[in-house]
């Protein structure tokens, strides 16, 4: 990376903090991101991402099952409970065991209303140390939480590149859908804790709700987005249960409860808005 490159970020990183933490005199307290939007945001449609695929692995558990293949299956049980029990449409980057780049995965979603979409790239984590576990839920930032999810957006990125330039800009664009996927991930992540019985890692972030990391296949996608780690296959327990046809179960019923609650929280934002 270059010093002008460098620069570029470091500028980029200071408007998006401003922009986040809202420095005028009439800023609210809260700690959900304050971003003025032109319209209000209704979900009708839910794109799944099933992370990596094909000759992309993804983390590799302690028996040598993929990650790739864990994620796949609970994007098909969770795509199953959301056309059965609701009346949202789904969509799947992809349904079987393939590799498709990360601007594909956006490119697929882009397809949708950014307004009436939301996108969710479904991953499980690993560490070095087999004690780590735990779920953590994240949108884009081009400045990440911590060391750790910097650490680990540079891992998820590895297959592709992009310019830091078109980066910075990508970056600000998002901006304007930032506070509903930051409450998507909020309920996500409550959700999930609660259902599962998981440790909360999110509690680590600033707002002790939602991580940050600039992850490739959350930067193009227009609409609300997130991306969630469901587990560490490093870690013995949270493998065995991952593993589990009834746990992959039980987190797909969490992440539909986690989408419902997301969707009539949209249609109360509406009707307080009296949007039709």
């Amino acid at each position: 990376m270059t010093v002008i490159q460098k620069l570029l970020i470091l500028v980029a990183t200071l408007f998006l903090s401003i922009s986040t933490t809202g420095l005028s005199a009439g800023t609210s307290k809260s700690t959900e991101p304050t971003i003025a939007t032109e319209s209000h945001f209704r979900l009708r449609t839910i794109v799944l991402d099933a992370g990596h695929g094909g000759r992309d692995p993804g983390n590799v558990g302690r028996g040598r099952e993929a990650e790739k293949d864990i994620n796949l299956v609970i994007t098909r049980k969770l795509a199953a409970l959301i056309q059965k029990k609701t009346t949202y449409e789904v969509r799947l980057t992809r349904s079987d065991d393939r590799w498709i780049s990360l601007t594909e995965r956006a490119s697929i979603a882009n397809e949708n209303p950014a307004n009436e979409t939301l996108f969710i790239s479904i991953h499980c984590n690993s560490h070095s140390s087999r004690r780590v576990h735990g779920i953590e839920t994240y949108i884009f930032d081009i400045k990440a939480t911590d060391k750790f999810a910097a650490e680990l957006a540079k891992w998820e990125n590895k297959e592709e590149d992009f310019s830091s330039v078109d980066f910075i800009i990508t970056s600000m664009a998002k901006r304007a859908v930032e506070r509903y996927s930051w409450e998507a991930a909020r309920v996500i992540q409550s959700v999930l804790v609660s259902h599962l019985g998981a440790r909360d890692r999110n509690r680590t972030a600033s707002d002790k709700m939602v991580r940050r990391a600039p992850f490739r296949v959350l930067v193009d996608t227009r609409m609300p987005a997130l991306l969630v780690e469901l587990g560490y296959l490093s870690n013995r327990t949270e493998y065995k249960k991952l593993n589990s046809s009834t746990y992959q179960d039980k987190v797909a019923n969490a992440l539909l409860t986690a989408i419902q609650q997301f969707g009539q929280a949209m249609e109360a934002d509406r009707m307080a808005a009296r949007l039709p």
